[in-house]
Protein backbone atom coordinates (compact mmCIF):
# COMPACT_ATOMS: atom_id res chain seq x y z
CA UNK A 1 0.00 0.00 0.00
CA UNK A 2 2.84 2.40 0.65
CA UNK A 3 3.96 2.09 -2.95
CA UNK A 4 0.46 3.01 -4.09
CA UNK A 5 0.29 5.91 -1.62
CA UNK A 6 3.65 7.25 -2.87
CA UNK A 7 2.43 7.07 -6.43
CA UNK A 8 -0.77 8.93 -5.54
CA UNK A 9 1.25 11.61 -3.70
CA UNK A 10 3.59 11.97 -6.67
CA UNK A 11 0.65 12.35 -9.04
CA UNK A 12 -1.06 14.89 -6.76
CA UNK A 13 2.17 16.90 -6.59
CA UNK A 14 2.52 16.74 -10.37
CA UNK A 15 -1.10 17.92 -10.80
CA UNK A 16 -0.44 20.84 -8.42
CA UNK A 17 2.69 21.79 -10.37
CA UNK A 18 0.86 21.64 -13.69
CA UNK A 19 -2.03 23.63 -12.22
CA UNK A 20 0.39 26.35 -11.03
CA UNK A 21 2.09 26.41 -14.46
CA UNK A 22 -1.27 26.72 -16.19
CA UNK A 23 -2.30 29.62 -13.92
CA UNK A 24 1.01 31.43 -14.62
CA UNK A 25 0.63 30.85 -18.35
CA UNK A 26 -2.93 32.23 -18.31
CA UNK A 27 -1.80 35.27 -16.28
CA UNK A 28 1.13 35.87 -18.67
CA UNK A 29 -1.23 35.64 -21.63
CA UNK A 30 -3.68 38.12 -20.06
CA UNK A 31 -0.80 40.53 -19.35
CA UNK A 32 0.36 40.20 -22.96
CA UNK A 33 -3.14 40.92 -24.25
CA UNK A 34 -3.30 44.00 -22.02
CA UNK A 35 0.10 45.30 -23.25
CA UNK A 36 -0.86 44.74 -26.89
CA UNK A 37 -4.15 46.58 -26.35
CA UNK A 38 -2.35 49.51 -24.67
CA UNK A 39 0.19 49.57 -27.52
CA UNK A 40 -2.60 49.74 -30.10
CA UNK A 41 -4.26 52.54 -28.16
CA UNK A 42 -1.00 54.51 -27.97
CA UNK A 43 -0.40 54.00 -31.69
CA UNK A 44 -3.91 55.15 -32.54
CA UNK A 45 -3.49 58.25 -30.35
CA UNK A 46 -0.11 59.02 -31.94
CA UNK A 47 -1.48 58.70 -35.48
CA UNK A 48 -4.46 60.90 -34.57
CA UNK A 49 -2.17 63.47 -32.99
CA UNK A 50 0.09 63.57 -36.04
CA UNK A 51 -2.87 63.95 -38.37
CA UNK A 52 -4.29 66.85 -36.36
CA UNK A 53 -0.81 68.42 -36.15
CA UNK A 54 -0.55 68.29 -39.96
CA UNK A 55 -4.04 69.79 -40.37
CA UNK A 56 -3.39 72.78 -38.09
CA UNK A 57 -1.49 74.82 -40.72
CA UNK A 58 -4.42 74.32 -43.11
CA UNK A 59 -6.76 75.62 -40.40
CA UNK A 60 -4.43 78.59 -39.79
CA UNK A 61 -4.46 79.50 -43.49
CA UNK A 62 -8.24 79.27 -43.71
CA UNK A 63 -8.61 81.53 -40.66
CA UNK A 64 -6.20 84.04 -42.21
CA UNK A 65 -8.20 83.98 -45.44
CA UNK A 66 -11.40 84.70 -43.52
CA UNK A 67 -9.76 87.57 -41.65
CA UNK A 68 -8.58 89.06 -44.92
CA UNK A 69 -12.05 89.23 -46.42
CA UNK A 70 -13.77 92.57 -46.72
CA UNK A 71 -17.35 93.10 -45.57
CA UNK A 72 -18.45 93.06 -49.21
CA UNK A 73 -16.70 89.71 -49.73
CA UNK A 74 -18.46 88.26 -46.68
CA UNK A 75 -21.85 88.88 -48.28
CA UNK A 76 -21.11 86.62 -51.26
CA UNK A 77 -22.31 83.06 -51.38
CA UNK A 78 -18.85 81.54 -51.75
CA UNK A 79 -17.56 83.40 -48.67
CA UNK A 80 -20.47 82.12 -46.59
CA UNK A 81 -19.71 78.64 -47.88
CA UNK A 82 -16.06 78.96 -46.87
CA UNK A 83 -17.08 80.20 -43.40
CA UNK A 84 -19.39 77.20 -42.98
CA UNK A 85 -16.65 74.84 -44.14
CA UNK A 86 -14.19 76.33 -41.65
CA UNK A 87 -16.74 76.00 -38.82
CA UNK A 88 -17.35 72.37 -39.75
CA UNK A 89 -13.59 71.74 -39.94
CA UNK A 90 -13.23 73.24 -36.44
CA UNK A 91 -16.04 71.02 -35.13
CA UNK A 92 -14.32 67.92 -36.52
CA UNK A 93 -11.04 68.94 -34.86
CA UNK A 94 -12.85 69.60 -31.58
CA UNK A 95 -14.55 66.20 -31.74
CA UNK A 96 -11.07 64.67 -31.93
CA UNK A 97 -10.19 66.43 -28.65
CA UNK A 98 -8.59 69.64 -29.95
CA UNK A 99 -8.96 72.64 -27.63
CA UNK A 100 -7.52 76.10 -28.17
CA UNK A 101 -5.04 77.21 -25.50
CA UNK A 102 -6.23 80.42 -23.84
CA UNK A 103 -3.78 83.25 -24.48
CA UNK A 104 -5.47 86.22 -22.88
CA UNK A 105 -3.81 86.39 -19.51
CA UNK A 106 -0.46 85.70 -17.93
CA UNK A 107 2.36 84.04 -19.87
CA UNK A 108 2.79 80.34 -18.98
CA UNK A 109 5.89 78.71 -20.50
CA UNK A 110 4.16 75.32 -20.38
CA UNK A 111 1.44 76.59 -22.74
CA UNK A 112 2.93 79.59 -24.52
CA UNK A 113 6.03 80.35 -26.56
CA UNK A 114 7.25 83.95 -26.27
CA UNK A 115 8.35 85.11 -29.71
CA UNK A 116 8.87 88.75 -28.73
CA UNK A 117 8.50 91.23 -25.88
CA UNK A 118 7.10 94.74 -25.83
CA UNK A 119 6.70 97.41 -23.24
CA UNK A 120 3.72 96.57 -21.10
CA UNK A 121 2.63 94.81 -17.93
CA UNK A 122 5.18 92.18 -16.90
CA UNK A 123 4.41 88.65 -18.17
CA UNK A 124 1.05 89.69 -19.62
CA UNK A 125 0.25 88.36 -23.07
CA UNK A 126 -0.13 91.37 -25.34
CA UNK A 127 -0.73 89.68 -28.68
CA UNK A 128 -1.21 86.20 -30.11
CA UNK A 129 0.98 85.56 -33.13
CA UNK A 130 -0.20 81.97 -33.68
CA UNK A 131 -2.88 80.08 -31.76
CA UNK A 132 -1.87 77.10 -29.67
CA UNK A 133 -3.79 73.91 -29.07
CA UNK A 134 -4.14 71.04 -26.62
CA UNK A 135 -5.12 67.62 -27.90
CA UNK A 136 -6.73 65.35 -25.33
CA UNK A 137 -5.08 67.23 -22.49
CA UNK A 138 -1.59 67.40 -24.00
CA UNK A 139 0.00 70.46 -25.58
CA UNK A 140 0.02 69.80 -29.30
CA UNK A 141 1.32 73.23 -30.26
CA UNK A 142 2.08 76.05 -27.82
CA UNK A 143 0.57 79.44 -28.54
CA UNK A 144 3.13 81.88 -29.94
CA UNK A 145 2.68 85.16 -28.12
CA UNK A 146 4.18 88.59 -27.56
CA UNK A 147 4.73 89.20 -23.86
CA UNK A 148 4.79 92.47 -21.94
CA UNK A 149 7.90 93.71 -20.09
CA UNK A 150 8.17 96.84 -18.00
CA UNK A 151 10.69 99.29 -19.42
CA UNK A 152 14.07 98.94 -17.73
CA UNK A 153 13.29 95.37 -16.70
CA UNK A 154 15.42 93.79 -19.42
CA UNK A 155 18.66 92.22 -18.15
CA UNK A 156 20.51 93.52 -21.24
CA UNK A 157 19.49 97.09 -20.45
CA UNK A 158 20.61 96.78 -16.83
CA UNK A 159 23.95 95.25 -17.87
CA UNK A 160 24.59 97.95 -20.46
CA UNK A 161 23.77 100.66 -17.89
CA UNK A 162 26.07 99.08 -15.34
CA UNK A 163 28.82 98.78 -17.95
CA UNK A 164 28.56 102.47 -18.87
CA UNK A 165 28.76 103.43 -15.17
CA UNK A 166 31.92 101.36 -14.76
CA UNK A 167 33.59 102.94 -17.75
CA UNK A 168 33.02 106.46 -16.39
CA UNK A 169 34.60 105.63 -13.02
Amino acid sequence: MSKKTNRVNELEEKVNQLDAQLKRAVADYQNLEKRVSEGRSELTNYVGMELVRRLLPVHDHLEQALKGMSDADRQSGWAKGVELAVKEFEQVLQSEGLVEIPADGVFDPALHEAVDTREGENDKILEVVRKGYNLNGKVLRPAQVIVGRKQGNHPEERNSDEGSERSTN
